[in-house]
């Protein structure tokens, strides 16, 4: 089958879904088809090398488009696949954008659970580690007023997206305190993230050190303030991190739109994880 074929085919099953959102084929090519409205666009992009087919998307921002991310990847022969693969791929792209641009009912958050913390005592004996999860738990433990954004963030995503809650919400929490809180405030605070980030698993190390303590731009004020409260095996990584963010560069522009949140093994902090593949 060849490509423009199988784009047909997808882009006809796809009708109901664009009315529905808003989008309308913008250009197609060779490689790809675009989709654009007033939500932001979409497209799909076809490697004849490897049979990859990506979905990107991207949001519309104070009107103007973000970058496009890939928000999955599928086998796509187009010398084997066939109709019924045609309908599958669609199906797949539009459970993708329904997730990502439709608009759900209002839902009763008094019902949506806050994600679960993993026992503080196991973490601290190496029995387990703090994951995602466990860093939203403990700053909505710390923090109630966020406990609602936490739930929202849930159940826009489907599980929760660290760096959408903590560059919105969190992060500016975390800025407040340092630069206005009590010592008390501070001291808890920083107690929290201390044992968060040293028994956690690399992910929850990225989002404390970039996403988080990264926005303070190695600013002196702050960094001195840190330094009064951080844990010296956290205060490396953060100190390594400021001074990257601190910088107008492709590494931080890459962090105004950071990739989707995608479990990892590894517990050793690296700023290769968060920074590695923004180059």
């Amino acid at each position: 089958m060849e490509l423009i074929e199988a784009y047909k085919g997808i882009e006809k099953n796809l009708v109901p879904t664009n009315e529905e959102l808003g989008f309308k084929k913008k250009s197609d090519d060779e490689t790809t088809i675009l989709f654009e409205g007033k939500k932001g666009a979409y497209r799909l992009v076809h490697d004849k090398d490897t049979n990859i087919l990506e979905l990107e998307c991207a949001y519309n921002v104070d009107g103007q488009q973000s970058e496009f991310n890939t928000v999955s990847r599928s086998l796509f022969e187009l010398d084997v696949i066939d109709e019924r693969d045609i309908k599958s791929t669609s199906n797949e792209v539009i459970d993708e954008l329904e997730k990502l641009f439709k608009v759900n009912k209002p839902v009763n958050l008094d019902k949506v659970k806050m994600p679960k913390s993993v026992s503080r005592t196991k973490a601290k004996n190496g029995l387990v580690s703090y994951d995602i999860d466990s860093l939203a738990n403990r700053f909505g433990t710390l923090y109630p007023e966020f406990k609602d954004e936490i739930k929202k963030n849930i159940v826009a995503y489907g599980e929760f997206l660290p760096e959408e809650f903590f560059i919105n919400y969190g992060t500016p929490k975390v800025l407040d305190v340092i630069k206005n809180g009590s010592e008390a405030e501070r001291k808890k605070m920083f107690k929290m993230l201390n044992e968060v980030f040293e028994d956690g698993i690399n992910d929850v190390q990225d989002v404390i050190a970039v996403t988080i303590l990264g926005e303070m731009k190695n600013d002196k004020d702050m960094m001195a303030v840190a330094d009064k409260y951080m844990s010296e095996y956290m205060s490396g990584a953060v100190h390594e991190v400021n001074k990257l963010t601190a910088k107008n560069n492709r590494y931080t522009k890459k962090l105004k739109n950071p990739p989707a949140y995608k479990p990892k093994k590894n517990k050793t902090f690296s700023m290769a994880n968060q920074l590695g593949n923004m180059q």
